[in-house]
């Protein structure tokens, strides 16, 4: 992935009365916090650990700050509230929204982001993590929002490319009409009942000591076809640049099985139109290297459409 954003907050910057409200859920004072660069929300993260010896990881994002990454975070601590134990993601100890903070009290998972050595190996085991995502039951995901809704600018983007002359690699010019036809069917292809992250590169999972793969970070999380969160990884680690057959992935795993190549291009498409619009756009106040990342998924994108279409 591209370098992270280096604005966070730290934990010295938090109010105390926060820090107070912080450490009641926790059930002791805090007597360590070690803050976590990586990641591209201007709020601070922390693993932290109490006189009790409890561990947790926090993070919070100040409304007065940015504004985006505070309605994220209160969406996200509505998500994992809703998270069913079977799902391979840590546990929501607490939350703490007011007019001004939201803040999130995680369970600790002591692991590090896949995808280090580069050579796809722990591929699986993340595919197999998004693969305990349940489909819902009636009733069950209804506060949280279907795929779709996630997926109109993705639907429109090739046409938003052609009218604000947005720049997209030479082979996108010449099969723009394609990727257009491609993207405008992503609505349909989405849907579906399956508990979705909607956010899944390697930088939003974590890998513990016994090779298994942990969820992190949800406030995207939608309602959709079961397969989605498997194709993102799958793009995020060619992004990355790790040495593995997606296409043999994609055959091969079971998150995949009985999936049109078709809508697989419907996705891809979209994504990478939307990633150049994106990316075409002024950065937001605090993320200063995110717009560069997106035109990277957008070539990403086209890139392996390019090699998938022939």
């Amino acid at each position: 992935m591209t370098d992270a954003v280096k604005t966070r907050m730290l934990w010295t910057d938090l109010p105390t009365d926060l820090v107070a409200r912080i450490e009641r859920i926790l059930g002791s004072s805090v007597v360590s916090a070690i803050s976590q660069a990586e990641g591209f929300s201007p709020g601070s993260a922390d693993r932290v650990a109490t006189a009790a010896g409890r561990r947790a990881f926090v993070k919070t994002a100040h409304r007065g700050h940015n504004e985006g990454a505070y309605d994220l975070h209160r969406r996200e601590a509505d998500v994992m509230r809703l998270l069913p134990p079977e799902v391979s993601a840590p546990a929501l100890l607490g939350s703490v929204v007011t007019d001004d903070w939201a803040v999130l009290v995680v369970e600790d998972i002591e692991g590090r982001h896949p995808g280090r050595a580069g050579d796809g190996s722990e591929i699986v085991a993340v595919l197999d993590a998004f693969a305990t995502l349940p489909r819902l039951t009636e009733g069950a995901g209804a506060a949280i929002r279907p795929a779709a809704d996630e997926f109109m600018a993705e639907q429109d983007s090739w046409r938003m490319i052609e009218e604000g002359s947005i720049r997209v690699p030479e082979w996108a010019v010449a099969n723009r009409a394609r990727l257009r036809a491609a993207a405008e069917g992503v609505l349909d292809v989405v849907a579906g009942e399956h508990l979705q992250h909607l956010d899944g590169r390697a930088d939003n999972v974590l890998m513990d000591a016994e090779g298994r793969a942990w969820l992190i970070d949800w406030p995207w999380a939608a309602v959709g076809a079961r397969w989605l969160d498997g194709l993102f990884y799958v793009f995020d680690a060619r992004v990355r640049g790790e040495s593995f057959d997606a296409e043999e992935t994609l055959r091969s795993h079971a998150l995949f099985e009985g999936v049109d190549d078709a809508d697989i291009d419907a996705v891809l498409a979209g994504v990478a139109g939307n990633s150049f619009v994106k990316a075409s756009l002024p950065a937001p106040p605090g993320m200063p290297t995110i717009r560069a990342f997106q035109h990277t998924w957008g070539v990403e994108g086209t890139r392996w459409l390019e090699q998938r279409w022939g």
